[in-house]
């Protein structure tokens, strides 16, 4: 295989989404999803109120807390990062591969999965990934290091290559990603005091997030505050009352489903373009929703 370099990085044209077999681009463009925003809030929500009721990844509450804040601080990180460096995407990231056998009604959906726009140094789904999923790796208790940390390098390695199939960045955008993320984590993980203290990852995300407003007015940092700042509120006025664990079935389905309203509001205000109040606003109901799901679960149940 040729390697090209183009501007600043590193192409690897064998991969482009364009000259990618069909079937090869489809499943990569699901492999993506695994670092995207969408996804990772849904699965640290997921886990938050799921508790040890989550087959093989069950972590008590607070730990679940220090998930959430990560994403939040990923987030807010990487709205920072591409909005001072402006390094370009890789040519045609923008343009979508064609579609094969993809229904209509997924067509524009396949093609927002596919494509991307933006500056693209440092890669955010490699950062993501690297933080969340190693996260997971430190906070679950099942399992040997060994085996947490291999599957979480296993769903990083795939993620950063999916977005090199996808033509969407240059190596050295997944590279610096997982780096960053790797040491980002590290200092997070330190500053919580091993997961004990995760509400100061949360104020850690509207730090980034406030400086990201001074440097460029960003939506990833009024994402990030907001629903740091949310789910501040929730954690340390209701801490004591959140159970460490849900206590029967019935109350973690009541929880997942508030949950989802959480996740659903988060998702509208991330797709839908609305004023920075409204995604302010949205985002810090939608997290403070997620993080005082289990509270809501014991008064509905």
């Amino acid at each position: 295989m040729n390697i090209f370099i183009v501007g600043y990085g590193i192409i690897l044209p064998g991969l482009l989404g364009s000259q990618a077999p069909w079937v090869v681009i489809l499943l990569f463009a699901l492999i993506t999803q695994l670092g995207d925003v969408w996804f990772l809030f849904l699965l640290s929500g997921v886990l938050y109120v799921g508790g040890e009721y989550v087959p093989y990844m069950g972590i008590d509450r607070r730990r679940g807390v220090f998930i959430i804040g990560l994403v939040l601080t990923y987030v807010a990180l990487i709205g920072v990062l591409k909005s001072v460096l402006l390094l370009p995407r890789p040519p045609g990231a923008t343009d979508p591969p064609p579609l094969r056998w993809i229904p209509s009604i997924f067509a524009d959906l396949f093609i927002i999965i596919t494509t991307a726009k933006g500056p693209g140094f440092p890669s955010g789904h490699a950062l993501g990934a690297t933080m969340v999923w190693g996260g997971l790796a430190l906070v679950i208790d099942r399992g040997s290091y060994r085996v947490r940390f291999g599957i979480a390098g296993v769903v990083v390695t795939l993620v950063s290559l999916s977005r090199l199939v996808l033509g969407v960045h240059y190596f050295v955008d997944v590279l610096a990603g997982i780096i960053l993320g790797i040491v980002v984590l590290g200092i997070l993980y330190w500053l919580a005091e091993n997961e004990t203290h995760p509400e100061r990852v949360l104020l850690t995300a509207v730090v980034i997030g406030s400086v990201g407003l001074f440097v460029n007015l960003t939506f990833e940092s009024v994402v990030a505050i907001g629903g740091a700042v949310g789910g501040w509120i929730v954690w340390r006025t209701a801490a004591e009352a959140i159970p460490n664990q849900p206590s029967t079935r019935r109350e973690v389905i009541v929880a997942l489903f508030v949950g989802v309203i959480a996740t659903g509001i988060f998702g509208a205000v991330y797709i839908l373009d609305v004023p920075y109040l409204f995604t302010f606003l949205g985002t810090a109901i939608a997290v403070g929703t997620a993080v005082g799901a289990p509270i809501i679960s014991k008064w509905l149940s």
